[in-house]
C-alpha cells in the first residue's frame, strides 16, 4: 500500500512468488489453485472502497497470467450502511460470479446472483436503518421513562412536602404554587392568584421585608424573613420564608423559588412560654411581697395588742387602737390570700359558700363605700362546695375587683349562688355562682380576648392576669366559666361560674360513713 492505495509493483513483487510456490507444491499442473483475498474485505470494511476495487483489479491482472481462481469473502453486513450503491455494483462487476452464501447455498445465473446480492445489500441497508431507528426509539423511550420518573418523583416531593413552595418570575409575580401550599392558604382556585404580586400576599407591616428578601434573591443570594398573612378564608398564619434564585443552563437567574414553612403553632407555643414565664415572674414577685409584708404586720399587730392591754388607757385611744387592729387584720388577710394563691398547698375540703362570700366582701368594704356601690347577696347559708378555699377566694376576689372598677358611683353589684346542674350535659350536679354589675360593659371587639393572659383594657394599672387566672382556677376544680356583657343604655356584665360537686359529694358521704 502506498498512500492508502495498492501499488501495482509492490503487489506483484509480494504475490507472484507465493503463487509460484503454491503451483510448484501441487502434484499435477491440472490441479486447481485457489487464492483467498481477505485484504479487499478489510479495505471495504475500513471505508477504503476505491482501494478495494483497485486491489480487485490487480488480482484480476494476475489471474490473466497465472492459472488460479480468486475467492473474495465480503460479509454482506459490511454493506448494510453503504450509501453509495454504485460502488457496490462496481465491486460486483470485478468478479465473474457473486454468490451471497450467507443467505443462499447456490444459484445458477450469475446476473441473477448479482441482482439478488444487490437486493440483499439494499435490504441489509434498510434493515440496518430500521435497527438503528429502533435503537434510537428504544433509547428515546428510556430517556422519556427516566424523565417521567424524574418528574413523578419531583411531583411527589412537592405534593408530599409540608412547605408552601412557590415559583416566581423576576418581577415577583406568582407562576406556580404547590398543592400543599394551596391547602395551607385555603385556596380553592389557584388560577385566581397566578400572575399576582407575591408581596401582596403579606400583611402590610411585613411587605417591606418581603420586598427586601426578593431583592436579595434577584441578586443571587438567599432572602429570608418571617411574616404573617391571611388565608383565603381569613385565618391568620405565620410563615418562615426562604427565597432562592433558579438559574438556567448558562447560569443566568430566570426565576425565584420561595419556600414558606407554617410556624403558626411554633409561634403560639413560644408566645405561651413567654407569657407563662411572665406570669411565673409575677407570681414569684407577688409571693415575695406578701411574705415580706407578713413579718412587719405581725410585729405591728403585737405592739397594738400590748398597747390595748395597757392599764389606764383612755377610751378614745382604745377605740382608735381597735380600729387599727381591725385594719391590720384586713391587710394580713389580703397578704395571706395573695400568698395563698401562689402557694396554696392545702387539700380540698367542704366549706360554706356564704362564708366564701363574706370573706371576700370584707376585703372590698372600703371600695364599696368609696364608690357608694350597693350590694345584693343571695345564697343559702347551708349551701356548701368542695374545693380549695384559698384558690376559690382568689378567683371570686378577682371578679369582684373587676366589677368594682367597671361600675360607676352609685351602681350596684349582685352576688348569688344556688345548686344546679351542668348545662353542657344536664347531668352533673354542682353550684353556680353569678356576679353581675351595671357598669360600662365589655366592648364587642375585646370580648374574645378577656381570658388571654396579660390582655387588659386598664392601661394605667391593669395586669391582665385576673380573668385568665380565675378561669384557670375554676377549670382546675373541674368547672367552667362564662360571661355575657353589653354596652349602651342598659349596660352591664354577668360572670357565671359552675363548680361540680357530685363526685366529691359522694366521696364526702362515703368518708363520713366509714
Amino acid at each position: 500500500m502506498v498512500n492508502g492505495r495498492p501499488d501495482a509493483k509492490l503487489f506483484k513483487f509480494a504475490i507472484e512468488p507465493n503463487l509460484r510456490r503454491a503451483r510448484k507444491a501441487l502434484c499435477r499442473d491440472s490441479s486447481p489453485l485457489n487464492a483467498f483475498g481477505e485484504m479487499v474485505a478489510i479495505l471495504w470494511a475500513e471505508s477504503n472502497r476505491e482501494g478495494a476495487i483497485e486491489l480487485e483489479q490487480l488480482w484480476n491482472g494476475l489471474v490473466s497470467t497465472h492459472n488460479f481462481s480468486l475467492r473474495c469473502a465480503y460479509p454482506v453486513n459490511i454493506f448494510s450502511s453503504e450509501t453509495r450503491p454504485e460502488l457496490f455494483r462496481q465491486m460486483c462487476a470485478e468478479h465473474s460470479a457473486v454468490v451471497p452464501t450467507e443467505r443462499y447455498m447456490s444459484l445458477g445465473d450469475a446476473d441473477r446472483l448479482r441482482m439478488v446480492s444487490s437486493l440483499e445489500q439494499t435490504a441489509s441497508t434498510v434493515e440496518a436503518v430500521v435497527e438503528e431507528r429502533e435503537r434510537e426509539i428504544a433509547q428515546r423511550k428510556q430517556v422519556e421513562e427516566k424523565l417521567r420518573r424524574s418528574e413523578e418523583f419531583a411531583r411527589n416531593v412537592l405534593e408530599g412536602s409540608v412547605d408552601c413552595i412557590k415559583v416566581l418570575d423576576l418581577e415577583g409575580r406568582l407562576e406556580y404554587m404547590s398543592p400543599p401550599g394551596q391547602r395551607s392558604l385555603e385556596i380553592e382556585n389557584i388560577d385566581e392568584y397566578l400572575g399576582r404580586s407575591w408581596v401582596e400576599f403579606w400583611n402590610d407591616e411585613d411587605k417591606p421585608r418581603a420586598e427586601e428578601a426578593l431583592a436579595i434573591a434577584r441578586s443571587g443570594g438567599v432572602g429570608c424573613f418571617q411574616g404573617d398573612c391571611c388565608t383565603q378564608r381569613g385565618t391568620n398564619k405565620s410563615w418562615d420564608v426562604r427565597i432562592t434564585p433558579a438559574a438556567d443552563s448558562k447560569g443566568r437567574i430566570e426565576r425565584l423559588v420561595a419556600v414558606s414553612r407554617d410556624v403558626t403553632e411554633l409561634r403560639s407555643a413560644q408566645h405561651a412560654a413567654f407569657q407563662a414565664e411572665k406570669l411565673a415572674a409575677a407570681g414569684r414577685l407577688a409571693a415575695t411581697i406578701a411574705h415580706e409584708i407578713n413579718n412587719p404586720l405581725e410585729a405591728v399587730t403585737n405592739f397594738i395588742y400590748l398597747a390595748m392591754t395597757a392599764k389606764g388607757l383612755p377610751p378614745e385611744v382604745l377605740r382608735h387602737l381597735e380600729i387599727a387592729d381591725r385594719e391590720l387584720a384586713r391587710v394580713a388577710q389580703i397578704a395571706q390570700q395573695t400568698l395563698g394563691f401562689y402557694r396554696d398547698n392545702s387539700k380540698s375540703r367542704w366549706f360554706g359558700v356564704s362564708d366564701l362570700f363574706q370573706d371576700v366582701m370584707i376585703v372590698y368594704e372600703r371600695k364599696f363605700a368609696y364608690k357608694q356601690l350597693a350590694t345584693e347577696i343571695a345564697v343559702d347559708p347551708e349551701l356548701k362546695i368542695f374545693g380549695k378555699l384559698g384558690e376559690l377566694r382568689q378567683a371570686l376576689s378577682n371578679l369582684i375587683a373587676n366589677a368594682i372598677d367597671a361600675s360607676k358611683s352609685g351602681g350596684k353589684l349582685w352576688l348569688r349562688a344556688h345548686p344546679t346542674r351542668n348545662w353542657t350535659n344536664g347531668l352533673e350536679p354542682g353550684v353556680r355562682i353569678t356576679l353581675a354589675d351595671n357598669g360600662a360593659g365589655i366592648a364587642p371587639e375585646v370580648k374574645q380576648s378577656v381570658f388571654v393572659p396579660f390582655f387588659t383594657t386598664k392601661a394605667d394599672f391593669g395586669t391582665g392576669i385576673g380573668l385568665w387566672a380565675t378561669k384557670c382556677l375554676i377549670e382546675q376544680h373541674g368547672g367552667h366559666m362564662r360571661f355575657r356583657s353589653r354596652q349602651g343604655e342598659k349596660s352591664g356584665t354577668v360572670m357565671s361560674l359552675f363548680l361540680p360537686s357530685a363526685r366529691d359529694h359522694h366521696a364526702h358521704i362515703a368518708g363520713g360513713s366509714s
